[in-house]
């Protein structure tokens, strides 16, 4: 056999090893996606506590502290710029009230499994053809060969 031939043939066998290991992977965490959604609801459930968004009732507070700061202006002796900069709050406070308000919630768990199968659906796409090409080309080879 040609020095050119077993290079290619190991090539051949290479590339189709790494097809067939992306198409592996890509389809294990297909099936691992599955079996949380379908069979194993709760296993993931504990990763996504940390996505919440800040309660207004924390904000709350402060308003009520800068509305307190705003009536006592003349009495607390604060500048113009400093009542100034507490209108400032109180108007951003309204605006950002008013967003949440129109904010979608977001299903965390949801948005996350859907990249998990958006990257493993990417791996099938990509490892299905790299094997199937090579191995077909492998096996053409080798009915050449044996012709």
């Amino acid at each position: 056999m040609k020095e050119g031939g077993i290079i290619r043939t190991i090539y051949l066998y290479l590339f189709a090893l790494v097809g067939l290991i992306v198409l592996v992977i890509g389809v294990g965490r297909l099936v691992d996606l599955g079996l949380k959604m379908i069979i194993f609801k709760n296993a993931d459930a504990g990763d996504y506590g940390y996505y919440e968004r800040p309660m207004p009732v924390t904000f709350s507070s402060e308003k009520v502290q800068m509305e307190s700061l705003q009536s006592c202006s003349e009495q607390c002796e604060l500048t113009e710029v400093q009542i100034a900069a507490i209108d400032q709050w109180l108007v951003d406070y309204q605006i950002w009230q008013d967003e949440q308000k129109n904010v979608k919630e977001v299903d965390y768990v949801r948005q996350n499994r859907e990249r998990q199968a958006s990257g493993a659906i990417s791996m099938i796409i990509v490892g299905l053809p790299l094997y199937l090409y090579h191995w077909v080309t492998i096996k053409r080879d080798r009915k050449s060969k044996n012709a």
